[in-house]
């Protein structure tokens, strides 16, 4: 009896792995439960990757001010359309705003400017309980982290901008410089390009922060701690933005619109890159 051998038709394509939606690779992954062991790698985790945000984010201001010598020449007559389109859509708020912040107690605009500068460590804390309570979620928003930085770069080269506080013709205040924090002092690794209102990435990283503890942070009886807590931080972003003359609404749209991409992207593209973190960099 001789032995025969199968040989599959050419007809017959490969299966494609199946694509979870969205929403479950997001929000619905499950990490394992936190024990002593766990929690010491996760903290060490968050230690190595708070140490990589670093790096990227002066490498990212590197290529932001790139494009500086361009926003000087053309950042105003941007900021005046950006002012122009928002007047004829009647959503042209930020100047009321600002004013209206300013009629408060001193301690308002003073708190409020801290709050502005303290984005990136708020940031930072938005990870570090991601990565404690839910390190498997967070692993797809640290991905989303990355892409939106290499997304919103373009941004500051096609559309160079000057924030509201620089519009002092129109009556606006640069709250940081009287009040303080000197947030954009220059003895930093790498000055910030002033010219880059749009898009804005305190908005977009603020919102990526708040989603990280809306995906990451343990449920109580079916409800996510963390919602509560997202919205409040993004809206205090929001008004701190405005208040502060660092950003127009249209700005926290850009931010909002690099978020949306980067997370479709993340969704789309990342299982076809060969590349992944170090296991340090990403502890069970």
């Amino acid at each position: 009896m001789t032995s025969r051998t199968f040989i599959a038709p050419h007809h017959i394509a490969p299966r494609k792995p199946h694509r979870r939606p969205l929403e479950a690779v997001a929000f619905g992954v499950r990490s394992l439960p936190l024990t002593f062991n766990r929690a010491f790698w996760r903290l060490v985790g968050l230690l190595l990757n708070i140490g990589l945000f670093m790096v990227l984010f002066q490498v990212y201001k590197v290529g932001r001010k790139t494009f500086i010598q361009r926003g000087e020449t053309v950042g105003f007559a941007n900021a005046e359309q950006i002012i122009h389109w928002q007047q004829s859509l009647h959503f042209f708020v930020e100047l009321d705003v600002q004013q209206w912040i300013l009629q408060r107690p001193e301690w308002v605009i003073r708190g409020i400017n801290y709050y502005y500068a303290g984005f990136m460590p708020i940031f930072y804390i938005c990870c570090g309980l991601a990565l404690l309570f839910g390190p498997a979620q967070w692993r797809f928003w640290r991905q989303v982290f990355v892409i939106s930085m290499v997304l919103a770069l373009p941004w500051y080269a096609i559309y160079p901008l000057a924030p509201p506080r620089f519009m002092t013709d129109h009556g606006f205040v640069d709250t940081l410089a009287i009040y303080g924090p000197n947030y954009f002092k220059e003895g930093g690794m790498v000055t910030a390009n002033r010219f880059a209102a749009m898009p804005s990435m305190h908005i977009g990283w603020s919102t990526i922060g708040a989603l990280m503890l809306v995906a990451c942070l343990p449920k109580v009886r079916g409800f996510r701690i963390g919602l509560p807590i997202g919205i409040v931080h993004v809206m205090m972003m929001t008004l701190t933005v405005i208040a502060t003359g660092n950003h127009y609404i249209l700005d926290a749209v850009g931010g909002w619109i690099i978020v949306a991409a980067s997370m479709l992207v993340a969704w789309k593209l990342t299982d076809r890159i060969p590349v992944r973190f170090p296991r340090l960099l990403s502890p069970d």
